[in-house]
């Protein structure tokens, strides 16, 4: 572990072999006003639509070049922290590439001349040669999650996991056939077909403070021997040593420590990129979905294998992972009445249906009731499964990823032990996606391709399922309790962020609602 000193309160550190302690300053104003304008716009960014300001909080150096910066999303109700990585590069550089060496007089910093490199973010004045000097030619700030320079230098920086082998740390990674994924990510994530036999790295966006689950659970997943996950090949983790957020009163355990569950005083690092090995020859669940929607295709016999996946998927979490205890009717019913009245308060559709939601409710809760079956066992769970989370490879089945729930969830929530019906819930709803993204001229592909995955997990768990005991008729209703709970969550979220997309999950609330 290599010290780390920040222009801030804390003394912070990454694990693993960085070489040499590096001064990290944190964003100054000019860099922050371009970072201001451009973050919103990104697909990651994870409080679109609300009134927020960034506040710097921590950064680390990795090279003279390349940074990681956590930043803090402040505003009513939020409190998160977010990691930007830039790359700094000296402007004339684009030059040889066609692109403008400098922005427009008077355009201001950030405003390049022409259509900028992928990645770049804006130009920000450099630092003057010597204390007193004018400023120095302006400065390129890429975006470090599209950068080769940033991916080299998070690659070296870390820390290999139990049985990962030779090459990680990569000290002179092979990046030949590197690209960053595009598409619809809440993080950023790079193939890397050229380093430890192919694999993935996942910088994190929306940083959880505390151990992230998407490293803990797959590395307890590979140690009992699933092979259903790709393998953990390594991760960076931050840490810091201060007591107190900066900015806070000391000991009030507010800020992004305690949005996680933990106060600030107890949650001291964070994860912020993943190293995991690369499934070849596997297509995106969601994608291959939507293409059998597009063609009319049944999807029925994937969709039964990956609910036998799952199924298996949770009988190893119950291996790798304590169970915790049996479910109390009323903390569920209390956690989706609350989880439902905030999604109907982000809504003006929802708060139009808030009567009818309640009702629902009631009914679950009635059901529930009647239910004299022992309990079932809650346990750790994925937490945010749906189709983009699966990935199929001929020959070698499903495999399940991206075990860090939802992003704007507290991590105390994403990570405690829930009923298993809740994964089963997130790919019910990902099917209905699946059929209106791809175009399914008939609802029966929606039908089928639904009751085959529930019937393939249901036969797959037996008598061994995390709901074992309670009866047919209960079990259908919790299912269908969550399923409305993960569209109340969709509608908020799409109205956000892809608005075009919310009659999606209006529509799927409609037909929950209305007992179809």
């Amino acid at each position: 572990m290599v010290p780390k000193t920040v222009s801030s309160v804390p003394v912070a550190s990454l694990h693993g072999p960085l070489g040499s302690p590096q001064r990290a300053p944190l964003p100054d104003a000019r860099l922050l006003g371009l970072l201001d304008t451009w973050l919103p716009a990104q697909r990651w960014y994870p409080v679109k639509g609300l009134t927020v300001h960034h506040v710097p909080w921590l950064s680390f150096a990795l090279t003279d070049r390349c940074a990681l910066h956590l930043l803090r999303v402040v505003g009513e109700g939020v409190d998160l922290v977010i990691q930007v990585p830039l790359v700094l590069t000296p402007a004339g550089r684009l030059a040889a590439s066609g692109e403008p060496a400098s922005p427009d007089a008077g355009s201001g910093a950030g405003s390049p001349a022409r259509t900028p490199l992928p990645g770049l973010v804006g130009f920000v004045p450099g630092p003057p040669a010597r204390p007193g000097d004018p400023l120095d030619a302006p400065l390129a700030v890429h975006d470090g999650a599209t950068h080769p320079d940033l991916w080299a230098a998070v690659l070296g920086a870390l820390e290999p996991a139990e049985g990962a082998g030779a090459g990680v740390p990569c000290e002179h990674p092979d990046l030949t056939g590197a690209r960053a994924v595009g598409g619809e990510q809440s993080n950023s994530s790079v193939i890397l077909p050229g380093v430890a036999g192919g694999s993935i790295l996942k910088i994190l966006r929306t940083v959880a403070i505390g151990q992230h689950p998407d490293v803990v659970v797959p590395d307890a997943l590979a140690r009992v021997g699933w092979t259903g996950v790709p393998r953990p090949l390594g991760w960076v983790e931050a840490s810091w040593d201060a007591v107190d957020v900066p900015g806070r009163p000391a000991g009030t355990g507010s800020g992004p420590g305690s949005a996680s569950g933990q106060t600030a005083a107890t949650a001291r690092t964070a994860h912020l990129a993943i190293l995991s090995e690369l499934v070849t020859d596997a297509q995106d669940g969601f994608e291959l979905a939507c293409a059998y929607a597009s063609q009319d295709r049944s999807f029925a016999d994937l969709a039964a294998d990956l609910g036998a996946t799952l199924a298996s998927m949770h009988g190893a979490l119950r291996a790798a992972l304590p169970t915790g205890p049996p479910l109390e009717a009323g903390w569920l019913l209390g956690d989706l009445r609350r989880r439902a009245r905030e999604a109907c308060a982000g809504s003006a559709p929802l708060a139009r249906r808030a009567p009818l939601v309640e009702a629902f409710l009631d009914q679950v809760a009635e059901r529930l009731a009647r239910d004299d079956a022992p309990p079932p066992l809650l346990q750790a769970i994925h937490g945010d499964m749906h189709l983009g989370q699966a990935l199929h490879a001929r020959g070698d089945g499903w495999k399940i990823l991206d075990f860090e729930g939802e992003p704007l969830r507290p991590v105390s929530e994403r990570t405690r032990p829930d009923l298993p019906l809740r994964d089963v819930a997130g790919i019910v709803r990902s099917l209905d996606y699946a059929a209106a993204v791809g175009g399914a001229r008939s609802p029966r592909w929606t039908t089928t391709a639904r009751t085959a995955f529930v019937e393939g997990y249901r036969r797959a768990v037996g008598e061994d399922d995390g709901t074992a005991g309670l009866s047919v008729a209960t079990t259908e209703a919790l299912l269908r309790a969550l399923v409305l709970d993960k569209a109340l969550y969709e509608v908020v979220y799409e109205s956000r962020n892809r608005p075009a997309w919310e009659p999606i999950p209006l529509t799927a609330v409609d037909r929950l609602l209305g007992g179809r």
